[in-house]
């Protein structure tokens, strides 16, 4: 695919070596997501001032810890849920894309934050998580964007909004309840109100490839009630309860947690069946 784009590549390159102030996402805005994709995963030796400007790419190991899943199988997952977060808030006017301030609630090692730079700059993006390991990593590589810590149960934000994008990819498929309910009430402080968040959550298919521990009583929780969740035994509490573990929801559950929220649209990609994304707009 890089053959393909070849010249245009060679023209953001030197674009980018001949203006240090160029944002990235100006001189990547022709290039196709996935091939910026695989520029995140290799970079050629030719393209040295888009090397300069890319954040280098976590271990194998990192990937599969953080995701089951790493290398191209895991970008195609990527850039799959990154082309159907845009087109859920394109379709709803607003701001160009390189003009939304965005954040990632959750952002792991950067997963997604690195395929975002070819739309906005890089001080628009803002990421935060529980982990504080998450945030090292993307130090680590050289995510450019703004980064903090946030608590395991977020009453408040590190960041101040308005955001016009706030996206959680498979965090909700790990949250209690209780800490669900009260993530989805933060970020609704922060959403602007022509704004969208895109988050994920589990069919009840999921169970079937958890294992044996709890898995049938998940299943039947989850078809009684509409949630189902096997906390961590590793975890510690807090304030009285393990929050993280494994989660699955209906869309229909998801509506009575979401209070001032109202659920605009739901998809599924293919390349990922477990993780059925969901995009809420404030009420």
């Amino acid at each position: 695919m890089l053959d393909l784009f070849a010249d245009q590549l060679a023209a953001a390159d030197r674009r980018l070596s001949e203006d240090d102030c160029l944002p990235l996402s100006e001189a990547m805005r022709r290039i196709p997501l996935e091939v910026f994709g695989e520029l995140c995963l290799s970079v050629p030796d030719s393209l040295q001032a888009i090397r300069s400007r890319l954040p280098t790419m976590a271990s194998d190991e990192v990937q599969g810890n953080w995701t089951g899943n790493c290398g191209q199988a895991l970008m195609n997952q990527s850039v799959a849920f990154v082309r159907t977060m845009f087109s859920m808030h394109g379709g709803r006017g607003g701001k160009e894309t390189h003009a939304r301030r965005i954040l990632d609630f959750g952002c792991g090692w950067g997963r997604l934050l690195r395929l975002l730079l070819k739309y906005v700059p890089a001080d628009r993006l803002h990421g935060v998580d529980p982990w504080h390991r998450s945030i090292d990593l993307c130090r680590e590589h050289g995510i450019p964007c703004r980064l903090a810590l946030s608590d395991y149960v977020p009453r408040s934000l590190p960041f101040e909004g308005p955001f016009d994008l706030v996206y959680a990819f498979s965090v909700f498929t790990h949250l209690s309840e209780s800490t669900a309910r009260t993530a989805l009430s933060t970020i609704r402080g922060s959403i602007a109100d022509d704004g969208l968040l895109c988050i994920t959550i589990r069919p009840v298919e999921y169970w079937h490839h958890h294992g044996p521990n709890g898995e049938a009583d998940c299943i039947a929780r989850h078809r009684d009630r509409g949630f189902a969740f096997l906390p961590h035994a590793n975890r510690e509490p807090v304030d009285g309860e393990v929050t993280y573990g494994d989660t699955s929801m209906t869309i229909e559950h998801l509506a009575t947690l979401a209070e001032g929220w109202t659920i605009a649209e739901v998809e599924w990609n293919p390349c990922d069946p477990l993780q059925v994304v969901v995009a809420l707009a404030p009420s």
